[in-house]
C-alpha cells in the first residue's frame, strides 16, 4: 500500500513538472514574440530628420522686398523671434537667385543670410550691418557685422566668386600709416564700415585701426577692381598723410 502511495506521489509531482515547463515555455515564446514586433515597429518607423534649411516663420514676419526695400530698412519687422524677409528681382545673367536673409533677436539657430538655400552668412546681429547691391551680373553683399567687415559676391548660379576677408588674410598687406600701432596687417577688423563704395566695376574701402587705447588711426583708401568673376587684388587709391 505505502508502495503505491508513493508511486502515486511521484506521477503528480511529475504532471507538475511537465505543467511548469509547458507554462515557462509558453512565457518564453510569448516575450520573444512581443519583442520582435517591438522591433519591428520601431524600425517602420523611420528617425524625423529636419531638411528645410529655413526655420518656420509666421506670415506675419515674412516680407517680400527688393534690394532697394531691404537697404532702406531701419530694424526688423517682428520682435521676440525671427523675421524672414525674401529678397524678390534678383536676376543674374538670365538665372534668378534665391535671396533670403532671416534675423532673430532671440538667438535663433537658423538665423542668417541665404543664397539658393545655402547658409553662406551664418548670424545676422542687425538687419542695417547687411547692405546688397548687384554689379556686373553679380550679386554683392557688404557684411558688417560682428565687429568687422566683409565683402561677398555671387554669380547667377550662387556660387560665391569673391570673399575679401579671405583675401586679405591671404595677402598679408600692410597698411603704411599703421607702422607704430599693434599691427600693421590689414584685415576684416581693420576696415572702415561706413567706407565701402560700389560701381559698376570696381568698389573701394578705407582702412582704419582702433588702439587698445580707443584711439582711432585713418589708413588709406583701397581700390578692387573686378570683371566677370575676375577679381583684381586690392591696391591704394589714396594714402592718408596722418
Amino acid at each position: 500500500m505505502e508502495r503505491e502511495k508513493t508511486k502515486l506521489i511521484l506521477v503528480y509531482i511529475l504532471m507538475a513538472l511537465v505543467i511548469i515547463l509547458i507554462v515557462a515555455l509558453t512565457l518564453v515564446v510569448l516575450n520573444n514574440n512581443k519583442k520582435e514586433t517591438s522591433k519591428s515597429s520601431h524600425a517602420a518607423t523611420p528617425p524625423v530628420v529636419d531638411v528645410n534649411p529655413y526655420p518656420d516663420v509666421s506670415n506675419e514676419c515674412t516680407f517680400d522686398v527688393t534690394i532697394s526695400g531691404y537697404n532702406a530698412l531701419p530694424s526688423a519687422g517682428c520682435k521676440g523671434g525671427y523675421s524672414r524677409y525674401n529678397i524678390t528681382g534678383i536676376t543674374l545673367d538670365n538665372s534668378d537667385l534665391e535671396l533670403v536673409i532671416i534675423y532673430s533677436d532671440t538667438n535663433g539657430n537658423k538665423s542668417g543670410l541665404y543664397v539658393n538655400k545655402t547658409k553662406v552668412i551664418n548670424k545676422v546681429d542687425n538687419l542695417t550691418n547687411i547692405k546688397l547691391g548687384t554689379f556686373d551680373n553679380k550679386l554683392f553683399i557688404l557684411d558688417n557685422s560682428n565687429n568687422e567687415s566683409n565683402v561677398l559676391a555671387y554669380n547667377g548660379l550662387g556660387q560665391n566668386v569673391y570673399n575679401l576677408k579671405t583675401t586679405l588674410e591671404n595677402l598679408n598687406l600692410t597698411e603704411p600709416n599703421f607702422q607704430n600701432a599693434e599691427t600693421n596687417i590689414i584685415s576684416s577688423q581693420t576696415l572702415d564700415p561706413n567706407s565701402f563704395q560700389f560701381t559698376t566695376n570696381s568698389f573701394t574701402f578705407k582702412t582704419r585701426l582702433i588702439t587698445a587705447s580707443e584711439q582711432t588711426i585713418t589708413g588709406s583708401q583701397y581700390i578692387v577692381n573686378f570683371n566677370a568673376d575676375s577679381f583684381a587684388d586690392p591696391s591704394i587709391v589714396t594714402q592718408n598723410q596722418g
